[in-house]
Parts: structure tokens; sequence; C-alpha cells
């Protein structure tokens, strides 16, 4: 069992919400914002329910009001609900008692349920004394999962329920969690986790604030700029910043030992920040981001009409949000890319997840920081369409009717999301269940066409750039002569061709792709494509 005093308790790093060195307060009123940046209305939501039930009795009295005696948060690990609450406690002078699943999990019988009571006890010993009681309970999804009725849930059921918790007005119960859905539903009632409040991943502003807190006690250079450093850091929760901050310092550390000018102060630049990075990566997305080259829509030749529509479909309303607001305007949730292989739907679907400068992601999207893309590609094998209204013969869903009916779930719960747009692309759109095309789901569907001439031709420009190419070529013969062949068949001939000329150059040290590099390799390659596919 855990107890931290109010004020006599130092350590009260941030996660999520970012911390600080605890040491803010010595003059005045110490503030939980002091050592915690961002959450703000967790921070109120969490001083109402400790102080209300103080600070207005008389008027709760006069009005037959219950303050909340519970309150749930909930979010991703590292965005500090812990240290938001210890920070709050400490601000309002309250005493608390911490569980967690450590001291709850015993290898003997009985023993959690008594660590449980003793807890209360202590809380309710606090409480009567006229002192705030927080009792908080780390990680309830681990404590209490919705396996049925265990013994550990059943003594909290009690102790919440239990008469002298409901006679103190001065005690509550705080409760985090990662997953909220995988807690026991019967604690998840009125006059038990009265509230629910999600600590969410920071944006962008919170990441700047967050960072400005973690480096007060750092020698920043001229060139740093934190709200630049912030911007990069999409889906970093709080403890993430902390050690992006602190491994920033150890490079600046490493920088100055190894140098051999003196300095009197360690000064972090800008390369210490994008070194850092390299390390401390975002914690909220580890294992599920794509890494995804940088690539630009001029990367893309021709499809001017497809790029432009996913432009206005995908990066504006990331970066135009509030002008959106402003004109009643809802975005476009779901893009449906189709048209036959090798005509760029991925590369489409990556060039506007980095021109909205936003995270790309696949498959599951719940815990992911704004603004992100999630792809599917070949939704068409994600998705299929369904065999009937029982499933299969037997009457129980396949595997692939479970996975549809999730991600209809889910897509629809997009609709109170922000900046969070899916992308799909498929060569077979008519094997695509039809309930992902109705609106609010895919509401747009964008053919992706072969490229023409004119497509073919920036194509042939994008993937000869580096090459040193005769004073015989004719990139736009070349494009007339490549009809039905597809972008990344366009990459190959300009491989093919390079080949070719390198080949050549080891016999005569002549390092230029001419057109007779291009005529060979055309004469060896034949497009992927056929015209009863196209049409």
């Amino acid at each position: 069992m855990e107890e931290v005093r109010g004020r006599e308790s130092k350590d009260h790093r941030g996660g999520g919400g970012g911390g600080g060195d605890g040491d803010g307060e010595r003059t005045g009123r110490w503030r939980a914002e002091e050592v915690i940046a961002g959450n703000r209305a967790v921070l109120e939501a969490l001083r109402e329910l400790v102080m209300y039930p103080v600070l207005y009795a008389r008027e709760a009295r006069v009005l037959g009001l219950n303050f909340p005696r519970g309150l749930l948060l909930h979010g991703p690990s590292g965005t500090g609900k812990k240290s938001m609450v210890r920070a709050v406690v400490r601000e309002c002078n309250a005493h608390l008692t911490v569980i967690d699943s450590i001291s709850v999990h015993k290898p003997h019988a009985g023993e959690g349920e008594k660590f449980m009571r003793e807890a209360f006890t202590e809380a309710y010993s606090q409480a009567s004394q006229g002192r705030p009681a927080v009792i908080f309970i780390d990680e309830l999804d681990d404590i209490c999962p919705p396996r049925g009725r265990s013994r550990i849930v059943g003594q909290l059921l009690t102790l919440m329920d239990g008469k002298s918790s409901k006679l103190l007005p001065h005690l509550v119960v705080v409760a985090s969690a990662t997953r909220v859905d995988a807690i026991e539903s019967a604690l998840r009632r009125p006059g038990r986790f009265d509230s629910e409040i999600e600590v969410t991943v920071p944006t962008a502003e919170e990441r700047f604030e967050i960072l400005k807190l973690y480096t007060k006690n750092l020698h920043l250079g001229e060139c740093v700029d934190l709200q630049s450093v912030a911007a990069s850091c999409n889906g970093y929760v709080g403890a993430d910043l902390q050690a992006l901050c602190r491994e920033a310092a150890r490079r600046a550390y490493g920088r100055l030992s190894s140098s051999s000018e003196s300095e009197n102060v360690l000064t972090l630049i800008m390369e210490d920040w994008e070194s850092a990075k390299s390390v401390a990566k975002n914690s909220v997305t580890r294992g599920v981001t794509k890494e995804i080259p940088a690539v630009s829509w001029d990367d893309i030749g021709g499809l001017k009409a497809v790029k432009k529509k996913l432009q206005q479909a995908v990066e504006w309303p990331i970066k135009h949000a509030a002008s959106f607001d402003r004109l009643g305007i809802s975005p476009i949730r779901g893009v449906l890319l189709h048209g036959p292989p090798g005509c760029s739907k991925t590369t489409l679907a990556k060039a506007a997840a980095h021109a909205a400068q936003a995270s790309f992601f696949s498959l599951r999207w719940h815990i992911f920081a704004s603004p992100s893309i999630i792809f599917f590609d070949e939704a068409d094998a994600i998705a299929p369409k369904r065999t009937g209204p029982s499933g299969n013969s037997s009457g129980n869903a396949t595997v692939g009717e479970r996975l549809l009916s999730t991600l209809l779930t889910e897509m629809d719960g997009l609709e109170l999301a922000t900046g969070i747009i899916v992308l799909a692309a498929t060569n077979r759109p008519n094997a695509i269940d039809a309930a992902l095309l109705r609106p609010g789901r895919f509401d747009m569907v964008l053919y992706v066409p072969p490229p023409d001439a004119e497509g073919r031709y920036e194509i042939l420009r994008i993937h000869t750039r580096k090459m040193p190419l005769g004073d015989d070529v004719d990139l736009w013969k070349v494009a007339e002569h490549t009809e039905l062949f597809t972008g990344a068949d366009l990459e190959g001939l300009c491989r093919e061709a390079g080949m070719a000329a390198l080949r050549e150059s080891l016999r005569s040290e002549r390092f230029v792709c001419d057109d007779i590099h291009f005529q060979a390799a055309l004469r060896s390659l034949r497009p992927s494509l056929t015209q009863s596919v196209v049409h």
C-alpha cells in the first residue's frame, strides 16, 4: 500500500500530460500545472471530484446533491493518468492510497482481498477526520477483467457499495485503465465509477507545452524550435517526450565530451533532437506504424485528377480542419482506390500520408493519434462479400465475415474522430461487401487507371532523373510505345535500360544510357496489363 501525503511527496513526474521535477512550488499555492502539461480537462475533473465535496458541502446538503464517488481514467499507456492523480492529490493536500495489480494478485487465496480492505480502511480513517482521501486503483483492466465475478471484483464492489464509503463525502475512488472495454461491466455503473474520461494522446500544442516543461532546466540553442520538434512527434505521449528530452541531452553531452572546444554550458541544438528521435520513438504506435518512404505527389507521374481528389479528401481535412468546422462540412471518412494492379494505388496512399504529415497505419486504429491514415491493401481480401444472411451453410459466421463485422463497427466509430482517414486499395471492387461502400464508410470511390501517354512520360522522367541520358533519348517517344504499361512496368523498363547501359559500359567505359538501350529494354519487356483487364 502506498501513501502520498499532499505536499510531502517530491516526485510527481508527468506522463501523457507531461511532468516536471516537482520543485515548482515555493511561493503561493502550488498548482498541478507546475508539473503537468496538457489534459487540462482531466485535471479539472479530478479537482472537482476531490475538492468539491469539501468546498461545497453545505451547498450540496441544501440542494440534496450527491457528488460522484468514482472516476475512471482510460487511455494509452504513458499518457500520465497516475501522474495527474498524484499532482492533484498534492495540490489539494489530500491523502492518497494506491492499489495496483502487483499488490492485489497475491499467491495465496484471500491475500488480495485483505489488501484491498486494508487500503479502504486506511482511506476511511483519513476521510473521517475531514481530510480528502483518494483511493487510486492502477490498471483496473488488469485487476478486474470481465471474466466472471472473481473474488477481487466482488470485494471491490462490496467496498465501493458499503455504507462507510457512502457516508464519507471526502472519500473518492479513481481508477486508470488502458482498455476501458476490458473492465468488468458491473464496475462501470452509477454509484461506482460514475464518470469516465479519456486521457488522450497529446496534440501538437500539448506536446509543445510538455516539451517546454521538460526542458525548463536545459539550455537550448537559438536554433532549437520546440514547436517544430513537437509537430514532428505525432503519436508521442508524455513519457515518450520525457525520454526524448533525456536522449537529446545525452546526445548533447556526448557531442560536448568529444569536442575540442571548451563550453561552459551544455547546449542542445536541433541535431541533438533529430538524432534523439531515432532512439526515443513513440510508444503508442510502436510495432504498428508502417515505415514508409517520403513519397510526394511529385513522385507520381500522371493521375492529376486522382491526385487532386485525394488531396482534397485526405490532406485538406487534416490541414484545414478549422475551415471545415466553420463551413459545417463533414470530411470524408474513407476513400476506396480501385484499378488494375501496378497503377500506383499504394503509392498514392503513401503520398497522401506524407502530404498530410500523418502517421501511416494498417488495420487497428482505435489507439492511434491524430492525424493518422489507415491503409488497407487488397481490401477485397479483408472485406469480401458475405456469402449470405447466415454466413455459411452451418449457420456460423466465417472468419472473414467476423473481420468484416468488426471493420464496419470500427469505421462507424470514426464519426466522432477527427484527423483519422481510412484509405483502401483493391484490384477487384466488385468483390468488396456493399456495406463498406455506404456513406460514412468509404464515402469516395476513385478509379486509378493505367497512365496515359502524358502520364507515362512523367513517370519515365521521374525514374530517369538520376540517370545520365544520351542526347538521342526521346522519352516522349518511349511513352508513346508503352501503352498498357503500368507505373511499375515503366520503372522496370528504366531499370532494364540502365542495366543494358551498364553491361556496355563495362566494355566501353561510357556511362550513358542511350536510346538503343531503351529499345533493347522495350523488346525484352511486355506490359503487365491487357485490354480486357483495363476495360
